[in-house]
C-alpha cells in the first residue's frame, strides 16, 4: 500500500512539474532574452563596410553556460544556435533589414563561446547591402556624405534549439539605435579607463601536457565594451606576471575573450619544472587598444587601462618582518588587509604613498562593505592606478599637487596617521572624534598643524603609540634624521595600524556625533540673516551630516538638506540655511539656492568649513529670498 501511495505521489508530481525531494528538475531553457548590449558602429571608407560590434546579454550568457555545462543537451535539447538580426535606417527613412533572413538564421551565429571567455562578437554590413539606397553601392560625396546624413542601427538577437520533437526560435527585443555620422566620434583614451577585474589565474595544461596560463575575469565596464564595439572587437588584453620575488615581466598582448583568455607561459618550466602546482607567481592584466583600429579618432600609437587587481598563487603574504609585528601581520593575513602591491614584499622597508593609498582603501571597503569607485576624471598625470583614485574620492587622500600624486614617495609617521584618520572618518563619518584630554605629546612642537588632531585621536584609540618617553616621532627635523630614515612609515608599521583600526572600528562606529535634525519653527528671521528675507519655514531636514576634509585641507563638514519650497516669479528664490549651535560657533551658514518654477522638492549640500567642536546642534531653516 505505502508502495503504491508512493508511485501514485511521484507521478502527480512529474505531471506538476514539480521535483520530488533528492531529485534534481530538468533544466529549461528561457523563452525570452534580452537584446544585445553595448552596441557600437564604426564605418570603413575604403572597403564601404559598417561594422557593428555587440555583447551577450545575461539570458544568453545563462544558456550558453547551460549548454556548456551538459545541463542542455542533458535535458533533452541540441543545435543551439544564436544568430543576429541587424536593422538599418538612413536618416528618417524606413527601417529595412540586413544579414540575416528568417530562412538564413544558422548560417549568421555569433562567435560566443563560454571556453574562451568570449562574449563580444562583432557583424560586418558591406556595399551590396545598402543598393537600395546607393545604386552600384557607390556613396555620393564619398565619406563626406555622412556629414550631413546619419546611418543608425539596431540589433536583435534569434535564439533556436531543437528537442526530439519540436524546434524553437526566440526573438529578443531590439538593442537601443545606434548611428553613425562623422561627428559621431568616441574618445578611446576615456572609454578605455576603467581597470579589470582579475578573478582567477590557473595553470593549465595542452593535450600535449604543455602548460599555460588561463585567465578568468569578470565582465569589462560597459565603457571598454563599447570601445570594443566600435572598433570591430579590438580591444585585447596585455598581461603581466612576475615569478617568484622577482620583476613584473611584460608577458605580451592577448585577443579573443576578454573574460577568459590563455597565456603562454611555456617559457617559465624551459628548465624542466616538475610540478605546475609548486609555480609561484603573481599576474595582473590591463586592457590594450591601438587607435589604428579607430581611425575617427585622428591619433596613432597605443593606450592602456589601469592594471587590474593582482593575481598570486603559492605567493606568501609578506616576507622579511620583524618578530614582533608576526603574529599582527599574520592577522592581517587572514583579515584579507594585505593588498596585491604589498603582497610578498620586504615588511621592514618604508611604505611609499601608493603603497598605503592602497592598504587604506582595502581597510575602507573591508570595515564598510562598500566598494569604493575611483574619482573620474583622473586629475593626475604621474599615475591612472585605480586605488589610489579611490582613496582621492573617499577623501583618504590628497595629490602632492593638482596635477601630480607622488606615488613613490615615501611617507612618513604623521602622514600615515593622518591618512588612516582620514579612512576611519570615511568608513564612520558620524562617530566622536573629539580628542578633549589627549595630552600633548613631548615632541608635539614637531607635529605638523594639520596632523594634531590625527595623531591624537589615534594615540587616544590605541592605534599608534609613541617611544618610552612619549614622543609620537612625527618626521625628521634635520638632515641628519632625514638621512637616517628618522620618522619614517615601515610597511609593518603601517599594516599593523591598520589591523588595530579594523579591530576597532566597532568600537568608533558605535559612538556618533550629535546633531539635531529639526526643522526651524520660529517666525522670526535668526541672527545674521539678510534683512530682505521672508522668513517661512518648510518641512527642512537634514538628511546627513559628513566630517570630512576639503580639497582645501580645511576639516569641517558636508551637510546634504532636503526641503520644500514654492516660487513665484524669477525675482524671488529660495534660500536655505542652517543655524549652527556650538561652543566656539553661534550663527548661520547658508548658500542662495535659484530655482524657479512651481512648488518642488529641493536637494541642497553645504560644505561648513569652520572648525567647529565633535559635539554640536543644528537646525534647519528655510525661508524665501525676496530680492527687492
Amino acid at each position: 500500500m505505502k508502495r503504491k501511495s508512493l508511485v501514485l505521489m511521484l507521478i502527480l508530481a512529474l505531471c506538476l512539474g514539480l521535483a520530488p525531494a533528492g531529485v534534481q528538475a530538468a533544466y529549461t531553457p528561457p523563452t525570452s532574452f534580452g537584446p544585445p548590449e553595448n552596441v557600437g558602429v564604426q564605418f570603413d571608407a575604403e572597403s564601404w563596410s559598417f561594422v557593428l560590434g555587440y555583447a551577450a546579454s545575461r539570458e544568453i550568457r545563462d544558456i550558453l553556460q547551460e549548454e556548456y555545462d551538459g545541463s542542455f543537451e542533458d535535458a533533452g535539447f541540441f543545435n543551439l544556435g544564436i544568430s543576429i538580426q541587424i536593422d538599418y535606417q538612413l536618416d528618417n527613412g524606413q527601417w529595412r533589414s540586413a544579414v540575416v533572413g528568417l530562412d538564413e538564421l544558422y548560417t549568421n551565429s555569433a562567435w560566443f563561446t563560454v571556453e574562451e571567455g568570449k562574449f563580444t562578437d562583432t557583424s560586418e554590413l558591406r556595399d551590396y547591402e545598402f543598393e537600395d539606397f546607393f545604386p552600384g553601392g557607390e556613396l555620393p560625396d564619398g565619406n563626406s556624405y555622412f556629414n550631413s546624413h546619419k546611418m543608425h542601427f539596431r540589433l536583435r538577437f534569434c535564439v533556436n534549439y531543437g528537442d526530439e520533437e519540436n524546434d524553437y526560435e526566440y526573438f529578443s527585443p531590439w538593442s537601443e539605435v545606434v548611428s553613425y555620422s562623422n561627428e559621431a566620434i568616441e574618445d578611446p583614451e576615456e572609454l578605455i579607463n576603467h581597470a579589470p577585474v582579475l578573478k582567477s589565474a590557473g595553470i593549465r595544461t595542452y593535450d600535449d601536457g604543455e602548460p599555460y596560463l588561463f585567465l578568468i575575469a569578470d565582465p569589462p565596464h560597459g565603457d571598454v565594451l563599447k570601445l570594443n564595439s566600435i572598433s570591430g572587437g579590438e580591444v585585447h588584453t596585455n598581461v603581466w606576471i612576475k615569478v617568484g620575488t622577482g620583476e613584473w615581466k611584460d608577458n605580451g598582448t592577448y585577443g579573443v575573450g576578454l573574460e577568459g583568455f590563455e597565456v603562454d607561459v611555456g617559457d617559465y618550466f624551459s628548465g624542466g619544472a616538475t610540478s605546475f602546482d609548486s609555480f609561484v607567481y603573481d599576474v595582473k592584466f590591463r586592457y590594450e587598444f591601438d587607435f589604428d583600429y579607430y581611425p575617427a579618432a585622428g591619433k596613432t600609437g597605443y593606450i592602456y587601462s589601469p592594471f587590474s587587481n593582482v593575481y598570486s598563487h603559492g605567493m606568501p603574504a609578506y616576507s622579511g618582518a620583524s618578530n614582533w609585528a608576526v603574529p599582527e601581520l599574520d592577522k592581517a593575513d587572514g583579515y584579507g588587509l594585505i593588498p596585491d602591491i604589498l603582497k610578498g614584499a620586504n615588511m621592514t622597508k618604508p611604505i611609499t604613498r601608493e603603497e598605503f593609498a592602497e592598504l587604506a582603501v582595502l581597510l575602507y571597503e573591508k570595515a564598510s562593505g562598500n566598494t569604493a569607485a575611483p574619482a573620474s576624471p583622473n586629475p593626475f598625470t604621474d599615475t591612472n592606478n585605480p586605488q589610489i583614485l579611490k582613496a582621492l574620492a573617499a577623501g583618504i587622500t590628497l595629490g602632492t599637487s593638482a596635477t601630480t600624486f607622488s606615488p613613490n614617495v615615501l611617507i612618513n609617521r604623521e602622514q600615515c596617521a593622518t591618512m588612516l584618520y582620514r579612512t576611519i572618518k570615511a568608513i564612520a563619518p558620524n562617530a566622536d572624534y573629539s580628542i578633549t584630554g589627549v595630552a600633548d605629546f613631548p615632541d608635539q612642537k614637531y607635529i605638523s598643524g594639520w596632523a594634531v588632531e590625527g595623531t591624537k585621536y589615534m594615540f587616544k584609540l590605541g592605534i599608534i603609540k609613541g617611544d618610552t618617553k612619549g614622543n609620537f616621532m612625527p618626521k625628521a627635523t634635520t638632515s641628519a634624521q632625514e638621512a637616517a630614515g628618522y620618522g619614517m612609515a615601515t610597511r609593518e608599521a603601517a599594516v599593523l595600524m591598520t589591523v588595530r583600526t579594523y579591530e576597532t572600528m566597532d568600537d568608533i562606529s558605535a559612538k556618533e556625533q550629535v546633531s539635531d535634525t529639526q526643522s526651524g519653527d520660529s517666525t522670526a528671521l535668526p541672527q545674521g540673516y539678510p534683512s530682505d528675507l521672508i522668513p517661512i519655514y518648510e518641512n527642512g531636514n537634514i538628511v546627513s551630516v559628513e566630517r570630512r576634509t576639503f580639497d582645501t585641507g580645511n576639516q569641517g563638514y558636508k551637510i546634504t538638506i532636503d526641503y520644500e519650497g514654492e516660487k513665484f516669479s524669477i525675482v524671488n528664490g529660495h534660500y536655505c540655511g542652517l543655524m549652527l549651535n556650538a561652543e566656539d560657533y553661534d550663527g548661520m551658514v547658508g548658500v542662495d539656492s535659484y530655482y524657479y518654477g512651481n512648488k518642488g522638492d529641493y536637494r541642497i549640500e553645504i560644505d561648513v568649513t569652520q572648525h567647529f567642536p565633535d559635539q554640536y546642534s543644528c537646525t534647519v531653516v528655510i525661508a524665501y529670498y525676496k530680492t527687492s
